[in-house]
């Protein structure tokens, strides 16, 4: 009897021990299908959206092989860097965007063959070329092909001209020469000069433009002009250069050429002692520049030797470019290493100005619409042909006249300590003279008169204040009042012709020394002299300001912090506030030296400072009759920084999720609750759901009031459905006891834990994909 008892109850555990092998089987295949259901979904996500739809094809076509292949390769990474963004979010209608890449060598006779290879090819449109040299080449080969192109560096003015199919977006020849000009006499009253031009399209036009402006109020001592197609230019360069040197009233004179030959020129002028104030074309603008000259023992001993006073007419200088100017900058230099240049800037805005045409274009993308797509794109271009249909780019409005060019302004940049700057006076061109006394505006020197070509242009005389933000120390950062604290120098660098001190803080709330006090008071300087012809007024600032934190990604967020001011009394284009490189020594200072500001702030990391020009619009007529019937708006200029700090997510953790992290270790063990603990496995995770609750609601009171849900939500979401489904779990399980379902029960048990941590995985695996690179 004791024998059959004891068989009995080995039967029994064996049954158990199979029931629970059974469990365990069953709970690896549940886990293991969990997870070949998430690598499959990854998969197809992958896959249906790289191949959902065939890529849209654009060209762009530069000397990478040419004597400018460092100007060639920004150029393609610009435009790169412009599409993968595009890509990113979605492409066009779905569609990717592929670059191809065609090179012209920087060759005229390359040139005239590349319109073939793209028409041969799916490419709908063309960004390029570089040099107006090659551009003047293939310009017949685009128009008889009927291929729109886009060049935002090719300035000869014979590229678009009579090509329904040629656009530009970038000033041309006539207009840099003739400025060039209007500069020399109105900003530096210099009335002789001299010009050394390649005797090529480019060269041509340049010294038309500025034989014509130049002449009506001032002499041209000399002209010299020389093949730049032979194969050695010393010669030519040694001899124009002797010449030069015999003439003492030569005055300033203006390389009117590409940079390679106004690098032997300047090389050569520089080593005959020459004294001469200098003025070189717009491709000598980029802000390699220096590195032509680097293997040059004069340039080793002391760095800017050539360069230095050199003043270049340019459609941007970085120092007084905006806010979307300077993101794509800082962009371009941590996807490069390497700093962007008008260049980079030009193609970026011409790939934006393409991507907008394919948006809007309709377009088949099969190999038998090539030729229609194309035309719609082209379609689509010409008709941004005002300022109210005008696509926002990184140095303003781009829109294209009757002859498909774009006119930005002329800056005029110079060279100091191998740094290309603004310089202190600059052309601002006037586009309504409706609301203007424009005979005392010139009677009094603020409005300057250019007539080239029977036409008149005006423009404003805009005086530059180089100015900096220095930042002493960010003492807080109140998230629940989306404010912070800071103690920074002010400064400013100008002529005697303004006074750019009337300006506001519109960020700012008090003054931290004393409320009673303003923030800011233009009368009390630290300092104030003048040091090398420019007046230098230096202020102490400290205060409380206004911030417009998001939260969106709490707690991986990063905020930036904007300390900004404006000037409500000057116009914009009479006055302008340009970043003052040398006196914050951006490219000299250390990262690790500019994290100490920072230093107090134990939640947060410090990441970037970015300096940008701002520009503030109003409609106020003022009180202005001039103004009352019309649609003017005025700008004002204005300047800020933008400092980005990034949550330090371990404190976070430490202080805050902790106590989220044990009250889920203790929900878990309610899974393994005996059978007997049945009022427990409902009681605990009731009272986990509510003390998870109370978290979140003190964790939501630290934050300033939002209208959107937050990072760190979504996760006590995942936690409230935990919790959920222990206490079904719970419910259940006593429903299936009170029944005698024992082996429903193991497998409700395994499943529920297997189940338990597959979701918290999930949820870690998330956002750990997410804010990864945040962490």
């Amino acid at each position: 009897m004791k024998l059959l008892t004891l068989l009995s109850k080995l039967k029994k555990v064996r049954a158990k021990f199979r029931n629970v092998r059974n469990t365990r089987k069953l709970g690896a295949i549940v886990l293991a299908t969990l997870t070949m259901v998430l690598i499959i979904s990854f998969v197809w996500v992958q896959f249906s959206q790289s191949a959902s739809s065939s890529p849209i094809h654009l060209a762009v076509v530069a000397p990478k092989t040419g004597i400018r292949s460092e100007a060639a390769q920004e150029m393609i990474q610009s435009t790169q860097l412009y599409l993968d963004t595009v890509n990113q979010q979605g492409g066009v209608n779905g569609h990717p965007l592929k670059l191809l890449i065609f090179d012209d060598k920087g060759d005229r006779n390359v040139a005239r063959q590349i319109p073939q290879q793209i028409a041969k090819s799916p490419a709908l449109a063309v960004l390029g070329h570089l040099n107006s040299s090659t551009a003047v080449e293939a310009a017949p080969g685009y128009k008889d092909l009927e291929i729109p192109a886009i060049t935002g560096t090719a300035s000869e003015d014979f590229i678009t001209a009579n090509n329904p199919y040629y656009f530009r977006t970038v000033f041309t020849n006539s207009i840099q020469g003739s400025v060039v000009a209007l500069y020399m006499q109105k900003a530096l009253n210099l009335t002789t000069a001299s010009i050394i031009y390649s005797d090529d399209r480019l060269g041509r036009t340049l010294d038309q433009a500025f034989e014509e402006t130049f002449k009506r109020k001032g002499k041209i001592q000399n002209v010299w002009k020389f093949d730049p197609k032979q194969k050695d230019l010393t010669t030519s360069v040694n001899s124009i250069i002797q010449e030069l040197a015999t003439k003492p009233d030569a005055g300033v004179v203006f390389l009117a050429m590409e940079e390679i030959a106004s690098k032997d020129f300047i090389v050569a002028m520089r080593r005959r002692g020459l004294k001469t104030s200098l003025f070189a074309s717009q491709s000598l603008a980029r802000e390699t520049a220096p590195q032509l000259f680097a293997d040059y023992e004069e340039e080793k001993q002391k760095p800017g030797y050539f360069l230095e006073g050199i003043y270049i007419p340019t459609p941007l200088i970085f120092d007084s470019a905006g806010v979307d100017a300077q993101e794509f900058a800082t962009l371009y230099q941590k996807r490069y290493g390497e700093p962007a240049s008008y260049v980079g800037a030009a193609y970026y805005d011409v790939a934006r100005v393409i991507v907008w045409a394919l948006q809007k274009a309709m377009i088949e993308n099969t190999p038998s619409s090539i030729r229609a797509d194309r035309q719609k794109i082209r379609n689509q271009l010409e008709q941004i042909n005002s300022r109210e249909l005008g696509i926002k780019g990184l140095n303003g409005l781009i829109y294209f006249n009757s002859s498909h060019d774009n006119t930005p302004p002329v800056r005029i940049g110079k060279y100091v300590s191998q740094r290309f700057i603004s310089a202190p006076i600059q052309f601002s061109p006037i586009e309504n003279l409706a609301s203007i006394n424009l005979e005392e505006e010139l009677k009094a020197g603020n409005i300057l008169e250019l007539t080239f070509k029977l036409k008149k242009q005006y423009f404003w005389r805009q005086d530059v204040v180089y100015t900096g933000i220095d930042i002493n120390k960010i003492g807080r950062v109140d998230q629940s009042k989306s404010s912070f604290s800071a103690d920074f120098y002010l400064w400013m660098r100008y002529t005697d012709n303004i006074t750019p001190t009337t300006i506001q803080f519109p960020n700012g709330v008090t003054n931290s020394v004393n409320q009673n006090l303003p923030l800011f008071d233009a009368t009390k300087p630290l300092r104030s002299e003048v040091i090398n012809g420019l007046n230098y007024r230096l202020y102490q600032i400290q205060g409380e300001f206004k911030g417009s934190f998001d939260f969106r990604d709490y707690p991986f967020d990063q905020q930036k912090l904007q300390i900004y001011f404006q000037n409500t009394n000057v116009p914009s284009d009479r006055l302008i506030y340009v970043i003052d490189v040398f006196g914050l020594k951006l490219s000299e200072t250390p990262k690790n030296q500019r994290k100490k500001p920072y230093q107090s702030l134990q939640l947060w990391r410090f990441e970037d400072i970015q300096y940008a020009r701002e520009t503030f619009s109003s409609n106020s007529t003022r009180g202005n009759p001039r103004l009352f019937n019309t649609n003017l708006r005025i700008d004002y200029s204005g300047l800020s920084v933008i400092i980005t700090l990034q949550r330090q997510f371990s404190v976070f953790l430490v202080k805050t999720l902790l106590p989220l992290i044990l009250l889920a270790l203790v929900l878990g063990s309610t899974l393994y609750f005996s059978e007997n603990l049945a009022k427990e496995r409902l009681t605990v995770p009731i009272a986990t759901l509510l003390s998870s609750a109370v978290l979140l609601t003190s964790i939501n009171n630290q934050l300033s009031d939002t209208g959107y849900t937050v990072a760190i939500e979504y996760g006590f979401y995942v936690f409230f459905t935990l919790c959920l489904l222990c206490i079904l779990v719970g419910l259940v399980l006593e429903k299936l006891r009170s029944k005698g379902h024992k082996t429903a029960i193991t497998y409700l048990n395994y499943t529920s834990r297997i189940l338990y941590v597959v979701i918290i995985l999930v949820t870690i695996f998330t956002y750990a994909v997410v804010y990864g690179n945040r962490l």
